[in-house]
């Protein structure tokens, strides 16, 4: 089954930005909607942004309330700080990384949607 209504997690980095006004400018994509917890530089096309952090329970009713088919989880954490701490050890920031992915893949199934996960990595720096 092809996606038409598409979440992305990550929009703000350039990955999930991309990725977004790509999908945004597919004909057979009716409706994209981005998430990430601060708001894009870049101008997303005709992609609805929403500003949310997947870790946080709320992120359930965005998923229920917009009923898409697919989930796109394209965070990437490229530093411990990225986490939202200044503080965070490499350990600190992989974790939270492996329960943001784990969160996406759950509320994906719950609400009946399809998920990908193919910018899950981490790439800490010292």
């Amino acid at each position: 089954m092809r996606p038409r209504r598409v979440l992305i997690t990550g929009v703000s980095r350039y990955l999930g930005g991309r990725l977004a006004t790509l999908l945004a400018a597919d004909p057979g994509i009716t409706h994209v909607i981005g998430v990430d917890t601060v708001p894009p530089r870049a101008d997303l096309g005709g992609t609805e942004f929403v500003r949310a952090d997947i870790r946080n329970p709320l992120i359930a009713k965005v998923i229920a309330s917009s009923a898409v088919d697919t989930v796109v989880h394209m965070n990437v954490v490229a530093s411990p700080s990225s986490t939202g701490s200044t503080t965070a050890s490499p350990a600190l920031a992989s974790a939270a990384l492996v329960w943001a992915t784990v969160r996406a893949q759950s509320l994906a199934r719950v609400n009946g949607a399809e998920i990908t996960t193919p910018a899950a990595t981490l790439a800490c720096r010292p």
